[in-house]
Order: C-alpha cells, then structure tokens, then sequence
C-alpha cells in the first residue's frame, strides 16, 4: 500500500528517489512521512509491512553503513528480518519470501531486492517503482520519458510519485523525493 520510486543517471551520477507519504497499519492510515531511509551514499525504500520499514529504521546504521554491495544488503536484510521474528514461507522450493518489496540506490544505481532477497540492478535513465503504485508510477515515467525526452530525472520522479497517489487509492499524502550524490541530500 505504498509506491516508492527510483532513476539513476550516468550523466549526472546521481540517484533521485521518492514516495508517498502515507503508511497503514491494519485500518489506520496515517501521513508519517517518506518510506526511504537514508544513510549517504545508501538509500533503502521499503512498500509492504509497515513493520520491515520499523525494524529497518531501528537497524539503519548496522544494515547500510560500511555497505560494500547490494548483495551484502540482501544478506544483512533477511538476517534483520529473521532475527525479528519474520518466519520462512509456505514454498519450501526456494529461498523464504518475507511479503515486503524494496529499492536499494546510491549515486547512480538503483537495484530491486525481491521478497526472496534476491538483487537485480535496473537501467540508468529508466524509473522503477514497488508497491501497489508501482505500475502507476512506471506507466507515468514512461509516457512523460517518450513526450518530454528533456524532463529532469527529479521532476519524473516527482509526477510519477503523484499519479500513483492521484490514482492508487492505497497510496496517499504527498510526493517525497530527494536526490542521493549530490553534496547534501536535497529532498522536497
């Protein structure tokens, strides 16, 4: 009940990221704020359990700082979850899935982390989303990508974010988005 969203350019070598601002927790809905944590030159968006984005917080220093890759992020994620209580699936064919669906970013890269823990890097220039938004968002990066070929990558990021909440009734308070490799983190 989220979108969370990321493009990185190779021109720039930067990394834009965003979100609603909207979390729920059973029939409460709340605006808490944005569903990344931030720990320069990582970034970690988190769509699913509300309670993955808790324990991710809590956790933050020890799960991105002295981060080498994207594959150690994946083994020290499932080792927080677990160590928490987050149980192995029903499927005994392959490795457990935990429900929650995650964006890891840094200048320049972005990767999507499976429910399965497993790492896939995403292209430069091309927006991905999670969450009940994410096909929103993507659909909305994609049209603005093909008319507006001069479009910044914060201002994709920005309306993307906002036609998944325009338009997900599970998404909702308002655009967040910030911007990883530049001199200071910027977000809006």
């Amino acid at each position: 009940m989220s979108v969370i969203a990321a493009i990185a350019s190779s021109k720039s070598r930067l990394t834009w990221i965003g979100s609603d601002t909207m979390v729920c927790s059973g029939e409460l809905k709340l605006i808490n704020g944005p569903k990344w944590i931030v720990r320069e030159p990582w970034a970690v968006g988190v769509a699913g359990h509300l309670r993955t984005i808790n324990v991710f917080h809590h956790h933050a220093n020890e799960l991105l700082g002295n981060l080498p890759d994207p594959y150690e992020f994946s083994r020290r994620a499932r080792d927080l979850l677990k160590s928490d209580g987050y149980g192995e699936g029903k499927d005994t064919d392959g490795p457990p899935q935990f429900g929650q669906m995650i964006l890891l970013a840094r200048p320049a890269a972005v990767w999507t982390v499976g429910a399965d823990f497993s790492v896939m890097p995403l292209p430069e220039g091309k927006l991905w989303a999670e969450g009940s938004g994410r096909d929103l968002a993507i659909g909305a990066a994609h049209a603005l990508l093909s008319v507006h070929g001069g479009l910044s990558e914060r201002d994709v990021v920005r309306h993307a974010v906002e036609a998944a909440i325009i338009h997900d009734s599970n998404c909702g308070g308002s655009p967040w988005i910030a911007e990883l490799g530049g001199s200071v983190l910027h977000d809006s």
